[in-house]
């Protein structure tokens, strides 16, 4: 999600960027996850697609909700813009 002449990301930041893109905090029943993170510049993440409680999560519009909350997160840190134009 940052660019190369960005500022390196903490572990913590990171951490924080896919609990808000995953599961929101409070949200004891989210989905599982894990963020992988092998480069200064991004992580992976692996999702399951079944909550805790047994719900499926509702996916219809995810992209462009996860997008958003992209555009949110570059700007609150201040590095680069990556949408696509």
């Amino acid at each position: 999600m940052t660019a190369r002449h960005d500022r390196p990301l903490t572990d913590t930041t990171w951490a924080r960027i896919a609990t808000r893109l995953i599961a929101p905090l409070g949200d004891v029943e989210a989905c599982r996850w894990i963020a992988l993170r092998h480069a200064h510049d991004h992580i992976h993440l692996v999702v399951t697609l079944t909550r805790q409680d047994g719900r499926i999560p509702e996916m219809h519009g995810n992209w462009y909700r996860m997008r958003d909350t992209c555009d949110r997160i570059e700007a609150e840190l201040g590095v680069a813009y990556t949408r696509s134009q």
